[in-house]
């Protein structure tokens, strides 16, 4: 039997003029076989691609796409996953099919979602730009904590990124609502998550995750370069900068506590009245449902959690902490000591404390560089 090229060169060499006896000894055919296939070229085989094997992958692309579903899209993590549940393919037939499932993901559309009452908020931390306080130029970073159902927003300024600051500005949003949501969605920033294991599970920030089971809240991380996993919320820091920042100019409060002021009345008076674009409807109208469904905090206090560094107490007893001074008992002039700045309901006291536990408390002063006073300490001046 003839292949079809075959067939087609027995036709061409017998359209040249060339005799049945001339192509069979070309060829080396059967002078039957030119014959049959010259009388009937129609018959001559026709093959078929050839029906694929099936993939040594086949059997574990459910647990694969569970895998990438749970945000785990490393090769090399999943190859080891696989191996440890019997796979025998190779890593390229792994990377070749992820490839497709990678460019499917990025080419998915934004998804609008909407979230029952008191499932979730989101948070937004981010650069607001900066502010003059004291004659200097400091950084200055936005907190928002939006509901996904009704839309209501917490938001506040800082001049740090700390962990502590962090908590803070999540007890001010839980303590204003009176309640807490089900789960928080956050971007993946440093301070609540530390990377990823071995596995590809994300790590959190211990304090953080301690801290999410104190006031029993579910954290949550988008994926990796995709803050379309938000879906509605795609930036609160970028909404109170161009909504709230902007009505600010020509009229800049004098420093953090008065933005916060005006951040506070703009949140009341615009923000949470507003009728929002995507539910059309006034986002206080949906506030009743979303409270109505949030944990209810119960009068839990603070979470306990206090910044600690350490500083040198000065030869007059005054020790340096944030930009302002604090008198300590004159026993500890010269000595070391941990300044800890405790965050609780506004009360910003300075806790001091030595080596051996001892300790005193200071209210924070009125602003940046001035000294607390009168000294209160029993102890004589020596």
């Amino acid at each position: 039997m003839l292949r079809g090229r075959d067939v087609d060169e027995v036709v061409e060499l017998k359209r040249q003029g060339l005799s049945i006896r001339a192509i069979s000894r070309l060829t080396g055919y059967d002078r039957k076989t030119i014959n049959r296939y010259l009388a009937e070229p129609e018959s001559r085989p026709v093959y078929g691609p050839r029906a694929p094997g099936e993939s040594k992958l086949e059997l574990f692309k459910t647990y694969l796409r569970d895998r990438l579903r749970a945000g785990v899209w490393n090769a090399a993590v999943l190859l080891r996953e696989l191996r440890e549940r019997n796979y025998s393919g190779g890593y390229t037939i792994l990377k070749d099919w992820l490839h497709p499932q990678r460019k499917q993901a990025e080419s998915i559309a934004v998804q609008r979602f909407e979230t029952a009452p008191g499932k979730q908020a989101q948070v937004d931390w981010g650069h607001l730009g900066s502010l003059s306080e004291d004659g200097r130029e400091r950084k200055l970073w936005g907190f928002t904590m939006t509901l996904g159902y009704s839309r209501r927003m917490m938001a506040a300024a800082a001049t740090d990124q700390k962990l502590s600051t962090l908590l803070r500005m999540h007890e001010a949003a839980f303590y204003e609502w009176g309640a807490v949501p089900e789960e928080i969605l956050y971007d993946r920033m440093k301070t609540v998550w530390t990377g990823v294991d071995e596995r590809g599970e994300i790590v959190w920030n211990a304090i953080f995750l301690d801290f999410a089971r104190y006031w029993s809240f579910t954290p949550r991380l988008c994926r990796p370069y995709r803050a379309q996993t938000k879906g509605k919320v795609e930036s609160g820091v970028k909404y109170v900068r161009r909504n709230f920042l902007c009505g600010l100019l020509g009229r800049e409060p004098a420093g953090l506590s008065g933005l916060n002021v005006e951040l506070r009345w703009w949140l009341a008076e615009v923000a949470n009245r507003r009728v929002h674009g995507t539910t059309h409807e006034q986002v206080m109208a949906r506030w009743g449902a979303d409270h109505a469904a949030m944990h209810p905090i119960n009068g839990l206090p603070p979470y306990p959690y206090m910044d600690d560094e350490q500083r040198k107490v000065a030869r007059d007893a005054y020790v340096s902490w944030n930009g302002s001074r604090y008198s300590v008992p004159w026993r500890y002039a010269g000595k070391e000591v941990l300044g800890s700045r405790s965050w609780s309901l506004g009360r910003d006291p300075l806790q001091r404390r030595t080596h051996c536990g001892a300790y005193a408390r200071e209210p924070a002063p009125s602003g940046r560089h001035t000294q607390t006073s009168p000294r209160r300490h029993s102890d004589p001046q020596p």
